[in-house]
């Protein structure tokens, strides 16, 4: 692991290391070792793994959620679910295939922020992007072309979600999914949706909520540039919650949904803007944590978290730390282009006392860095403060 050290100031923000193609290149390899467990796995069950062992991986970013949650199911015990998910990973990134496998009562499979129900025997195939990819089984059919940069169904709406335009090159779609925000653990859809759930496309009101993720990439393509890669690179799609009646913006990343941002998004567009930044900042780290671990396994060390206003193991301090920082130097860069409204340069305000007074000194003091974390830290620590790191990587 030692050849991503250098890499580690760059995933730290992108003031750093040019770290172009790292995201998908620890995509790819991620997806080709999903892969095979789940040829593993289905050899080991008596089921025919030939077509999934052949289908040929196309030249997008595997960065999506399609490659984390086949690996999730393959994780609960369904191989032929997570090798049908594993070929959509495949299949979606431009791939060529044709894999047929049972599955067991009715499950959904994801492709580009869509649901499809799938039962009995299920064959998904698909020649490339210029072909398209068909999904069929006992629970239906359901073809899916590419345009716009996204995969859509051919014959309309399908599923309980409906995914729209995202408006720009990050994200690429946006899902109306109808859930809430979740204080802890990424919403997902667990079993069928229940009455009032049929294509969620059919709110007018999310149509303003669109627009404004449109916007706040927008701002940050425009107006931040620096952060335009970083966050297209990780940013595939994003799952819009519903409001929750709070009146807070609220965001969420998970490891098992590489790519996707569950989001409520604010009315402003430079808070959504910041809330891409927040999420991205942990998408990077998820992938660069693939490879070269931040922390001491096992350590019991904490530290007090400002966001969440509890105690918390040091991975997450570092997580939160990052995700602050890059947010901070977020503002910074919209500050030196433009005045910041009143709202702005107090979130700003707010974030800069909880780095300085919270993050620098726990992270600072720690003794569970792992030398990568040591750099990463470093070079987040001073690009806040102005200065270049100090460790060498």
């Amino acid at each position: 692991m030692q050849k991503f050290l250098r890499f580690a100031s760059g995933v730290a923000t992108p003031m750093g290391t040019d770290i172009t193609g790292l995201v998908p290149t620890l995509a790819a390899a991620r997806l080709a070792s999903t892969r095979r467990r789940i040829v593993e796995a289905l050899s080991a069950a008596g089921q025919d793994a030939s077509g999934l062992e052949a289908v040929e991986a196309g030249n997008r970013s595997a960065w999506c959620p399609e490659t984390g949650l086949a690996l999730k199911q393959l994780r609960a015990g369904q191989a032929g679910v997570a090798g049908l998910q594993a070929t959509l990973a495949l299949l979606g990134a431009g791939g060529r295939g044709n894999v047929v496998l049972g599955v067991e009562g009715q499950q959904w499979l994801y492709l580009d922020g869509w649901l499809i129900a799938a039962s009995g025997e299920c064959r998904v195939s698909g020649a490339g992007e210029g072909s398209g990819i068909t999904i069929e089984s006992d629970a239906g059919r359901a073809v899916f072309a590419f345009e716009g940069g996204r995969w859509t169904p051919a014959s309309g709406a399908c599923g309980p979600w409906f995914a729209h335009a995202g408006g720009g090159l990050a994200p690429r779609y946006v899902t109306a999914s109808r859930l809430t925000h979740h204080v802890e653990g990424f919403p997902w859809i667990a079993y069928g949706p229940g009455p009032g759930h049929d294509h969620a496309a059919r709110r007018d009101d999310d149509v303003r909520r669109i627009e404004v993720i449109g916007e706040g990439w927008r701002i940050i393509r425009d107006e931040a540039p620096q952060y335009a890669y970083w966050v297209a690179s990780t940013a595939s799609g994003c799952l819009l919650l519903d409001p929750s009646g709070d009146h807070q913006a609220q965001s969420g990343s998970c490891y098992d949904h590489p790519g996707l941002i569950a989001i409520e998004p604010p009315d402003c567009p430079v808070y959504c803007g910041e809330l891409l930044v927040h999420e991205c900042s942990h998408q990077n780290m998820l992938a660069y944590m693939m490879v070269a671990p931040l922390t001491r396994p096992g350590s019991e060390e904490t530290h007090f978290s400002p966001i969440k206003r509890l105690h918390r193991t040091v991975d997450r301090v570092l997580t939160g730390a990052h995700a602050v920082g890059n947010m901070i130097l977020y503002y910074r860069t919209l500050a030196a282009q433009r005045t910041l409204d009143p709202a702005s340069q107090e979130r700003m305000a707010l974030l800069e006392r909880w780095f300085r007074e919270d993050y620098a000194p726990a992270l600072n003091a720690s003794q569970s860095l792992t030398e990568a974390g040591g750099v990463f830290w470093d070079s987040l620590h001073g690009a806040v403060e102005g200065r270049q790191g100090t460790r060498a990587a």
